[in-house]
C-alpha cells in the first residue's frame, strides 16, 4: 500500500544510518569459492542459464590477479540511486548494477562483496585497494578518466530518455519559476559529491554568472538532497533523468521536474554508466569490458535495469 509522504521522510532518515551489509563473506578462504546460486549475493541473479564470455584468465596480473587469488569481488557503491543501485525495504542492496555485478563474478567464478558508502567515498575505496571496483552510476568524465580505468559504457533502456538526460527537480509550484538554467541563477541547489550533476552546476548556471550568489551544496548521498528539497532548505536538486523522474513520482506531489536538460554534448561523455578500476588495472579492465560486452550483446542488461526498475517503484511506494 501506498504511504504518505511524511513515511517517505521517515524512511529516508532511517536509511542514512544503513551502512553496508548484507551476507558479505571474507575474501581469503582457499577451501571454498563461492560464487553462481552459492554466492553471498545469490539473491541479485541467478546466472545458471544465461551466456557467458570465453575469457583467458590464464596469467592474470594485477587486481584480476588478486579477484582470482582471493576468490571475491569486491566492489564499492553507494546505494542511493535507483534503479542502478538502492536499499530495499528489508535492507538488501539491490539495482541494475548490482545485478551486473553478480553477472561479472559469476563470469570471473568469484564470490561478490559489496561494500556501501557515500558516493566520493567509493572513489577514495578504489585508490586504497578497499575494494577491486566502484560500481554507482558512474558516467564518463575526463578527470575520471584520467585518474582511473573506465570501462567501457553500459546503459539499461536506451529507448527511456532518462538514462540520456541530466535535469533538476523542485518543490510543486516552483516549476514555473526555475525552467531554465538561467531561472536558476542565484539559486540554491544541491547536488551530490564528486557527481556528473556538480560539474553541470558549475559549468552551466554558476558559469552564467559567477557574482550572482548561486549556492551550490554538495551531499554525500541523495537522500540528503532530498530531504533538503522537502524541508524547503534548497532550491532545486540536481539528478539523472531516470531519478528525477522516479522521486518526483513518489513524492505524492510535493516535487516537480523542471523540465530543464544540461547539456550534455559539451563534455563528449560516453553513453551509459562505466566502472571504475584503480589507474593502471587495463588488464583487469580488458575482461571487465568483455564481460560487459556479453551482457549487453545478450540484452542482459536491458533486462537488470527493467526487474531493478519494477522492484524500486515497489519499493518506494510500499515503504518510503
Amino acid at each position: 500500500m501506498k504511504k504518505t509522504f511524511k513515511t517517505v521522510l521517515c524512511f529516508l532518515l532511517a536509511s542514512l544510518f544503513i551502512i553496508s551489509a548484507v551476507g558479505c563473506s571474507s575474501g581469503g578462504s582457499s577451501t571454498e569459492v563461492k560464487t553462481g546460486t552459492t554466492s553471498s549475493y545469490a539473491y541479485l541473479l541467478d546466472t545458471s542459464n544465461l551466456n557467458k564470455p570465453t575469457l583467458d584468465l590464464s596469467n592474470p596480473t594485477g587486481q584480476l590477479k588478486t579477484v582470482l587469488d582471493s576468490g571475491v569481488l569486491r566492489i564499492a557503491t553507494s546505494p542511493d540511486y535507483p534503479p542502478a543501485e538502492f536499499v530495499t525495504a528489508d535492507g538488501t542492496v539491490y539495482g541494475s548494477e548490482m545485478m551486473l555485478a553478480k553477472y561479472v563474478a559469476d563470469c570471473l567464478g568469484v564470490d561478490l562483496k559489496i561494500e556501501t558508502m557515500d558516493f566520493s567515498g567509493t572513489f577514495v575505496a578504489v585508490d586504497t585497494g578497499k575494494v577491486d571496483l566502484g560500481i554507482s552510476g558512474y558516467g564518463w568524465k575526463a578527470d575520471r578518466a584520467e585518474s582511473y580505468e573506465l570501462t567501457t559504457g553500459y546503459i539499461g533502456n536506451d529507448e527511456d530518455e532518462g538514462n540520456n538526460y541530466h535535469t533538476l527537480i523542485c518543490a510543486a509550484g516552483n516549476e514555473t519559476k526555475y525552467n531554465s538554467l538561467e531561472s536558476l541563477v542565484g539559486a540554491h541547489i544541491i547536488a551530490q559529491a564528486s557527481s556528473l550533476q556538480q560539474m553541470y552546476v558549475e559549468d552551466q548556471i554558476i558559469a552564467l554568472d559567477p557574482n550572482a550568489g548561486t549556492e551550490l551544496e554538495m551531499v554525500a548521498t541523495l537522500d540528503q538532497a532530498i530531504l533538503a528539497l522537502a524541508s524547503g532548505k534548497c532550491d532545486a536538486v540536481a539528478l539523472d533523468g531516470t531519478t528525477a523522474a522516479q522521486y518526483v513520482k513518489e513524492s505524492d506531489g510535493a516535487f516537480a521536474e523542471t523540465g530543464i536538460k544540461f547539456d550534455t554534448a559539451m563534455y563528449g561523455d560516453r553513453e551509459g554508466n562505466v566502472m571504475c578500476a584503480k589507474k593502471g588495472e587495463t588488464a583487469f579492465v580488458e575482461v571487465l569490458n568483455q564481460i560487459i560486452d556479453c551482457a549487453m550483446e545478450n540484452g542482459y542488461y536491458k533486462q537488470f535495469y527493467d526487474q531493478a526498475r519494477e522492484q524500486a517503484v515497489g519499493v518506494e511506494g510500499a515503504e518510503e
